[in-house]
């Protein structure tokens, strides 16, 4: 599989995600597998913005496809599909947060953020090591990115990594154009330009067919089940 996530379904080879959509409304439910495979690194950056943590990304990368499945009818195409699948995935972290805050003995990763404005801002070297790799270059940033107030996380991957237009991240996660140019702003400063040079956004957070396989036949197993 592919880790490149990229913006619009057109880079995509086979039929757009409207297509797709249109023949698993028909009845054909195995087709929903191709919307699956194509937004994993999507969702699952998405997870890790807001959850920090690859099993509870995943978690709600399952429940974000069959709530998106069951409620197909409800996608008008007003705006793309993937937008629309992002808001799912998003309202899932959300509510994980928000379940995870009242059951704290649950808790199976470091403590959810309760107010982002508070955390001081990740503090990049001035002088990044010499002779990394790109691989080691990458988990660098993928680790100053994880720092990173959640929002501030949300708006660098969205458009930074996923490619998105500001409009596009503003619809996603519910703000203006306006906060999201001053989040990716803020977000820059505090990954330092050096850090931002060093890494091939593209394979940030990659999600790898060792991730993406189990994944994909969990979630259409249960598409199938209902």
């Amino acid at each position: 599989m592919n880790s490149l996530a990229t913006r619009s379904d057109e880079t995509f080879p086979g039929p757009t995600d409207a297509q797709v959509v249109d023949e698993v409304r028909r009845g054909n439910r195995e087709m929903f597998e191709v919307l699956v495979r194509r937004h994993n690194p999507r969702l699952f950056r998405v997870g890790i913005a807001y959850l920090r943590n690859a099993e509870a990304a995943e978690d709600c990368m399952q429940n974000a496809y069959l709530k998106a499945y069951l409620h197909l009818g409800r996608f008008q195409g007003g705006a793309s599909f993937a937008t629309w699948l992002t808001r799912i995935m998003i309202n899932e972290c959300l509510m994980l947060l928000r379940s995870l805050r009242s059951r704290p003995a649950e808790r199976y990763w470091e403590k959810p953020e309760e107010n982002d404005a508070e955390r001081a801002e990740p503090v990049a070297p001035d002088d990044a090591p010499r002779g990394l790799s790109l691989k080691e270059m990458n988990t660098l940033l993928e680790e100053a990115i994880r720092q990173l107030p959640r929002r501030q996380r949300s708006i660098y991957l969205l458009r930074e990594v996923q490619q998105l237009t500001t409009e596009e991240t503003a619809s996603c996660l519910g703000i203006s154009a306006g906060n999201v140019k001053v989040g990716l702003h803020r977000a820059r400063a505090a990954l330092k330009t050096l850090l931002l040079k060093t890494a091939a956004g593209a394979e940030l957070f990659p999600f790898t067919a060792e991730r993406c396989d189990p994944l994909t036949a969990k979630v259409m197993a249960r598409v199938l089940e209902v």
